[in-house]
């Protein structure tokens, strides 16, 4: 696992840009039980709605994949801010989904819509890919840079069997871009990541490209599920565990945290786990409910739409990043703006 705490210099993320949720598929709790079960369970429903607090998330329409959905983010990001095409240094992709695997869809992207000085490069790790490309900006500000741009896109629904409702109910599709760049006034009290590589099969897709069309199984490039007896217990241990980590590391308790922005595997379990270690409620941002775990994006996504409600960090308040997920894999950063 690696943490750290010796930072010349923060991060800001100056804006967040999503895909065009319009131009996909609405999918309803009743649409995804019928796709599955070829009917309604009004007990199962009542699950997925009140325990799993989701009632909707948006799909990939078949015409489009995670490209698409990034260069929509991408596209409204470089309108904001034109700038960008010139003045960003980095282009990092994040994502599993990617529909070109043997492309830098980072410098693809780069390319079709002009930036000019860019360095890229393509990343995954899971779900905490997101927050490792945040935390790789964050080591190039240390040398330099002054600015540069992320994107995260998933379209975890192409590798869905949607007769697997423990996927199909809780996935949704996602993409953001985020212009982000180097900020003096804001302190880097802490990040994590790390990886339990022996989970990985609890949830991956096994299917290898090139695609042998001799010998097409369409069920190889579905997520796969190798369960093992505590797997479920895993996932929690590591999302408590690498937060309590990510809180030794920055010499903070749980009262501290003004903002805690996370990834979502459902719509209860973030609050759970945040207010055992004593971050308030009121500093939890949810998302879950209408987007569901769109996979690296949904920190982000979630991040957008708490910006979009007025917040901000003043100063002396602490911003938590954190994301736990597939893989297994997590990832953690603390910030607090300098008074």
């Amino acid at each position: 696992m690696f943490n750290a705490r010796n930072y010349k210099v923060g991060l800001t993320i100056d804006n967040v840009e999503t895909c065009d949720f319009n131009s996909m598929k609405s999918m309803t709790n009743e649409e995804i039980l019928k796709m599955g079960r070829g009917e309604e369970d009004s007990r199962l429903l009542g699950f997925i709605t009140k325990k799993m607090k989701i009632h909707n998330r948006f799909w990939a329409t078949k015409e489009q994949d995670a490209l698409d959905l990034a260069r929509q983010a991408i596209k409204k990001l470089v309108e904001k801010d034109s700038s960008l095409l010139q003045e960003a240094e980095f282009l990092i992709l994040a994502g599993i989904s990617n529909p070109m695997p043997t492309v830098c869809t980072a410098a693809l992207l780069a390319g079709e819509f002009g930036f000019k000085n860019t360095s890229c490069w393509d990343i995954k790790s899971g779900c905490s890919t997101g927050v490792l490309a945040v935390m790789q900006a964050l080591d190039w500000f240390q040398n330099g840079a002054k600015k540069g741009v992320i994107v995260c896109t998933e379209t975890f629904s192409k590798f869905t069997n949607s007769e697997i409702l423990q996927m199909a109910v809780s996935i949704g599709d996602g993409a953001c871009a985020m212009s982000v760049s180097a900020d003096e006034s804001m302190e880097v009290l802490g990040a994590v990541h790390g990886t339990d590589a022996e989970y990985l099969k609890t949830m991956y897709v096994p299917g290898k490209y090139p695609i042998d069309k001799e010998n097409y199984d369409p069920s190889q490039y579905h997520f796969h599920f190798a369960q093992k007896s505590d797997s479920l217990e895993k996932m929690a241990h590591y999302w408590q565990q690498s937060l309590v980590d990510l809180m030794e590391t920055s010499g903070i308790k749980g009262s501290d945290v003004s903002h805690y922005i996370s990834h979502q595997v459902d719509g209860s379990k973030n609050l759970m786990f945040a207010k055992s270690q004593g971050i308030p409620e009121e500093s939890v941002a949810l998302n879950f409910t209408e987007y569901g775990n769109m996979g690296c994006p949904t920190i982000f996504i979630n991040y957008h739409f708490w910006q979009n409600a007025g917040k901000t960090i003043k100063p002396g308040e602490v911003v938590v990043f954190h994301a736990v997920g597939g893989g297994l894999s997590w990832a953690g950063l603390c910030q607090r703006r300098k008074k």
